[in-house]
Formats: C-alpha cells, sequence, structure tokens
C-alpha cells in the first residue's frame, strides 16, 4: 500500500510539473572515499560538490525504477531529473554517501554482488547496512552473485554450459536479495559494464531490466537491456564533465550497425560503427565522435547515415562517444555510446 500511495503521487507530480521531459540522466558510483582506487572512485568532498550541484541547479532526483519505467510507458518526468546510482555495495557508501543523501533527502539504487556480502568482505557493506540504506530511500537492484565476466565464456565452456552457469549466478543473487532483504529485484547492473547480445538475451529473459555503464542520456524507446548511465571517478568527475553528464539528452539514433561486440585487438579497424539519425533539436552538422581515449574519429555522412571506422584499438573494453550541440540550450548535448570489448591478439581476454 505505502508504495502505491508513493507511487501515485510521482505520478500525479509529474503530470502537475511545468517542465515535463522525456528523458533523464542516470549517474554511477563505486566508492566514494579517497582512500580507494581513483579508477573507481571519487572523494566525500567531490561526492558533495556533485550533490550541491544538483540541488542548486533545481535538479530533481527520482528512483531509478521508477524513471525507466515512466520512460518506457512514454510518460514524462520532470525536466533535469537525474538518478544516482552505485554499483557493488562498498562501505563507503553507507559510510560517506548516506549522509548527504539523506540529508537531501534522495532516493539512491545500489546493485549488490551478493557474494561479497556473504563472505563479509572488509570493504563492503553487510546485509544490516543494506537494510538500513532500504530504511533511507534506497532501492536494491541485482550485481550478480559472484561478479565474474559474465560475457566471457570460460575455457572448455559450451554455448550451453555458459548459458546455464550465467543464469544461476543472476538466479542465486535474486533470490539471497529476497531473502536477506526481502527485495525483489526488478534491474540488473551487468559487471563491470559488460554486456553481448547473448547476455542481453539472458537477462531479458530472466525479467530484468539491463543497466550498463556506457555513457548517455535515457529518454522515450531506450533500449531496456542496455541503459546507458555516466560512470563518476576521478578522472571524469570533476564539476565541468558533471555538468555536461547531468545536463546532457540521448541522442537520437536507429539501426544501429557495429560489427561483433567481441572482437580481437589488432583486428578491429576492419569494422565500422554506423547508425541513421533522427531529426531532433541539436546542430547534426557539429556531430562529432571519440574513442575511449579521447581521440576524435573521421566521420562518413550518407544524408542521415553516419559510419565512422572503429580504431586500432587495443584489449579492454572501447567505446565510442558521439555527441551534438543542442540548437537551444547553450552548453547541452546529445549523446550516444556503443561498447566493444577488445580480446588480446592472441585471443585471450584482457586481465583487469
Amino acid at each position: 500500500m505505502k508504495n502505491s500511495v508513493m507511487a501515485v503521487a510521482l505520478i500525479l507530480f509529474w503530470s502537475a510539473s511545468l517542465h515535463a521531459a522525456d528523458h533523464a540522466v542516470v549517474l554511477l558510483y563505486h566508492h566514494v572515499s579517497d582512500k580507494t582506487p581513483a579508477s573507481t572512485s571519487v572523494t566525500p568532498a567531490v561526492f558533495r560538490r556533485h550533490l550541491d550541484y544538483l540541488e542548486s541547479e533545481g535538479f530533481i532526483v527520482l528512483p531509478l525504477s521508477r524513471v525507466l519505467k515512466a520512460l518506457e510507458d512514454g510518460r514524462p518526468v520532470p525536466d533535469r531529473t537525474v538518478s544516482i546510482t552505485f554499483d557493488d555495495a562498498y562501505r563507503s557508501v553507507v559510510d560517506q554517501a548516506l549522509p548527504m543523501l539523506k540529508q537531501r533527502k534522495y532516493p539512491f539504487t545500489v546493485f549488490v554482488n551478493t557474494d561479497a556480502i556473504d563472505r563479509q568482505y572488509r570493504s563492503y557493506m553487510g546485509w544490516d547496512d543494506l537494510r538500513r540504506l532500504l530504511d533511507n530511500g534506497a532501492e536494491i537492484g541485482n550485481h550478480s552473485h559472484t561478479h565474474a565476466h559474465l560475457a566471457r565464456r570460460l575455457e572448455g565452456e559450451t554455448e550451453q554450459q555458459w548459458r546455464a552457469r550465467v543464469e544461476q549466478d543472476i538466479e542465486f543473487a535474486g533470490r539471497r536479495l529476497l531473502k536477506k532483504l526481502g527485495v525483489q529485484a526488478h534491474m540488473f547492473a551487468y559487471p563491470y559494464g559488460e554486456h553481448t547480445a547473448e547476455l542481453r538475451e539472458i537477462v531479458d529473459g530472466l525479467g530484468y531490466m539491463g543497466i550498463a555503464q556506457q555513457s548517455g542520456a535515457v529518454g522515450y524507446g531506450f533500449n531496456r537491456l542496455a541503459v546507458p548511465r555516466f560512470p563518476m571517478a576521478t578522472n571524469h568527475a570533476d564539476m565541468d564533465r558533471f555538468a555536461v553528464s547531468v545536463n546532457s539528452r540521448p541522442l537520437p539514433v536507429i539501426d544501429v550497425a557495429s560489427g561483433p561486440a567481441v572482437q580481437v585487438a589488432g583486428e578491429t579497424s576492419q569494422y565500422q560503427l554506423a547508425f541513421t539519425l533522427l531529426a531532433g533539436d541539436y546542430h547534426s552538422s557539429s556531430l562529432s565522435c571519440y574513442s575511449s581515449d579521447g581521440e576524435k574519429l573521421e566521420l562518413r555522412r550518407e544524408g542521415d547515415r553516419i559510419s565512422v571506422g572503429l580504431p586500432d584499438w587495443g584489449s579492454g573494453r572501447q567505446k565510442i562517444n558521439c555527441t551534438a550541440p543542442s540548437l537551444t540550450e547553450n552548453g547541452e548535448y546529445y549523446w550516444y555510446s556503443h561498447l566493444w570489448l577488445i580480446k588480446e591478439p592472441d585471443g585471450n581476454w584482457y586481465t583487469e
């Protein structure tokens, strides 16, 4: 009953909003600490500045599940809507982030890999910590049990065996969340942000919405199995980057062709990313695409069809980000990002 009343209240609030929008931005954090790896951390001071910006600039922070449900149904959300998410359930979220979020009454989502909680790893929360988060405005999502590279087959593993293993991993985590927290999770965040068509098919078959890590805003018609999020970490969390991220809009692309999702280093330049641009409030002539390391890539245009050759990538998770400036809002960009998983030249998987 309580959840039903809250949902009705949110719908009424959105309907009454003077400035409704067809998109929102989802932020991704891991650690909120100055003692953890910079590649997956923001300091408490930086996190506070992010929240201060959201508050001072009039952003509306809403639960991820309700934002995605509204957009999937074609219903508007308030202008400047943001959802805040955390992957892995690190202890710094309850120790550092929670007091700042609670002060502002901001809801948030934590995606939990349950094995780390069961094993009581020191850098992770415990089940009591997660219950505390639930009592303070959090929602809980599934992040698998083992936090393995689920897109990868193990050596000698058949496709059928791989599918069975991945399904069991995700389902076991779901059962743990239900047993320990009473939570029936409906959102699944891919470990390491790695996903392929085959993995997305499994996630869909299990009834989850798939939450990814490539950048971009989410809007009407979004891919419910690859929901974009803006990762926030030390090298990508300064206030200029943060402002660009939370003010972004989804670049309307269709008919995406990208070559294999899993490729081999040294062979990537034979493939390309191609898509058709739909009309929108952006400068299509100013569209630019960049590789993961910030290299500006050469575009080829045939009417509304855009293609860009993939760089000669090394191994790892590689992305292309395409952006175009708004026609009417200074400093706002329309954004689309695409992910590839690039193996070592010998065909082995990269290591973390």
